[in-house]
């Protein structure tokens, strides 16, 4: 019982943390606070429903799922981490690897543009199992072209514009059961002549019930201060997740296994969302992958494969590739994974 307490207690935590509606002053309020329609004066006025916030939040291309393998799974990956791909999703997963991992990401994104990413982390071999890693990602847009009030067919030059975060992850077992990591990330992003940098914080837990092969995981991803362009506030694109995940059939490390997780998500630029997904493996060398998000404007089904190859000893090398649907807004998402462990 004291590890649900310990889970209940760190939810509470992460419940708290989210910013109030009364916090987060993001519109002037002018008047009757019931509608969002510009006023006499030009400001805007706040309104109390449910998609108060939504479009208010920087430094998004966070939100952007990094690692083939969990977004083939529908994102739903919090309670699965127990690769390099926990940098990105549950840093307290890492306390799987042994020795060395790395990946190296490629998503290619809407609208031309594309996001890298990569990872490496080393388990310390201490009593605690601790592991240290780091993480990058970098988001490109594609050619965006200069125009001016004189120039409005374009000056012939391009637009710089980009993202990057940077970060140090460290996670560790506090019981042969629990785990905890945490990651800190720098974040800039950039627009022309405008730069903005911050620095983010992931929190995650992973608990291994004893009940059968079931997990509890909780991630909060993206935790920082509101920050400022001009004249315009917005603040982290904060994220809570809470999943489970279990072996429908066999256990992790048979030949074969099939794995089933659900999670919810709540964004604090939306509502409450969900993801569903399953991955089964083959032989330990094949897996296929499947997964569906719920409550999105366009995310819907995604679908993925990977092989793993043993080379030797501890060495192994791993290619992923996810396929996410974008319904008919936008084409579909690729991703790309390699990776391995020495």
């Amino acid at each position: 019982m004291k590890y649900f307490r310990i889970i209940f207690l760190l939810a509470a935590v992460g419940v708290l943390l989210f910013p109030s509606p009364g916090d987060a002053d993001i519109f002037p309020i002018n008047g009757d606070v019931t509608d969002l329609r510009p006023d006499n004066q030009g400001t805007h006025v706040r309104r109390t429903d449910t998609h108060l916030w939504v479009g208010l939040s920087g430094f998004n291309f966070l939100k952007i799922g990094q690692g083939a393998r969990a977004v083939a799974m529908g994102d739903a990956y919090t309670a699965v981490a127990d690769d390099i791909n926990a940098v990105f999703w549950n840093p307290a997963g890492l306390v799987g690897v042994r020795g060395t991992a790395w990946t190296a990401n490629y998503t290619k994104w809407l609208v031309d543009s594309n996001v890298y990413s990569a990872a490496v982390a080393w388990n310390t071999g201490t009593d605690r199992g601790g592991v240290l890693g780091m993480s990058v990602i970098a988001f490109q847009l594609g050619d965006i072209p200069e125009t001016t009030i004189f120039q409005p067919r374009g000056t012939g030059q391009n637009v710089d514009a980009g993202d990057l975060a940077v970060g140090v992850v460290y996670a560790l077992k506090l019981t042969d059961k629990f785990s905890f990591g945490t990651r800190v990330q720098w974040v800039q992003q950039t627009l022309y002549t405008e730069s903005i940098s911050t620095v983010g914080i992931d929190v995650g837990t992973l608990f291994h019930t004893g009940f059968k092969s079931l997990r509890l995981a909780m991630a909060l991803k993206n935790f920082g201060p509101d920050k400022k362009v001009t004249e315009t506030k917005f603040f982290m694109p904060l994220y809570y997740n809470v999943a489970m995940a279990a072996e429908l059939y066999g256990e992790k490390g048979d030949p074969s296994y099939l794995t089933i997780v659900g999670e919810s998500a709540f964004a604090a630029d939306y509502e409450l969302r969900a993801h569903v997904g399953a991955e089964a493996w083959f032989q330990n060398i094949f897996a296929l992958r499947a997964g569906y998000k719920i409550n999105y404007d366009t995310d819907t089904f995604t679908a993925g494969a990977g092989l793993n190859y043993e080379i030797a000893g501890d060495r192994s090398l791993t290619v992923d590739v996810a396929y996410a649907d974008m319904s008919e807004f936008f084409d579909p998402s690729i991703r790309v994974t390699v990776g391995g462990t020495f």
